[in-house]
Parts: C-alpha cells; sequence; structure tokens
C-alpha cells in the first residue's frame, strides 16, 4: 500500500469494509493475487484500527455458527481477533460505498 493511500485510509477507517493482504509472488517476486481479511458473508466486521507509522493494529469481530447440542440447534458465536499488519502486507482497502 503507498504512503499517499494509508494516510487516505487512517481519514476513513470507518468506512473499510475489507483489507485485502497480498499472499502470492509471480517469477519476479513482484505480488499478484490477494485475500480478505474480514468475512463479509459472515457478517465480521472491524471494530478499531490503531494506526503507529507503517503498521496498524486491527481489532475484528468474528462470528461463526456453532452446533448448541443441548438445545439441538445453532447458535452465533461472536468473538474479537486481534491483528497486526504492516503497510507493505496491504494491497488495498475495499470502502463502504456510499
Amino acid at each position: 500500500m503507498t504512503k499517499k493511500y494509508w494516510a487516505d485510509w487512517q481519514k476513513r477507517v470507518g468506512e473499510t469494509q475489507n483489507i485485502h493482504l497480498f499472499y502470492r509472488l509471480n517469477e519476479q517476486g513482484k505480488h499478484v493475487a490477494y485475500s480478505g481479511v474480514i468475512n463479509e458473508l459472515n457478517c465480521d466486521r472491524l471494530v478499531n484500527a490503531t494506526f503507529h507509522g507503517d503498521i496498524v493494529d486491527l481489532v475484528i469481530e468474528r462470528h461463526s455458527m456453532v452446533f448448541n447440542e443441548s438445545a439441538w440447534g445453532f447458535h452465533t458465536h461472536i468473538e474479537n481477533e486481534y491483528l497486526t499488519l504492516h503497510r507493505e502486507e496491504i494491497a488495498n482497502v475495499k470502502f463502504v460505498k456510499v
């Protein structure tokens, strides 16, 4: 992620829908593919982002369906995941469309 885009993202953290990370390199050592950090289908969401220079600490609220044997049904389990990323690990940020 460029420094300019990094600075712009810090002003728009509340509009963040997903964060895409680089995960594959081609033969020349360039990043060619990425994956999302937030699972939008599970209603996961970014709770907090704290920036420290070129590093960001994220708190992501994760939702998962869990089978409850005593009630013979499913319920939603919610937990926070803490993740630290460097600016250069991030390919791009997807914002909520207004």
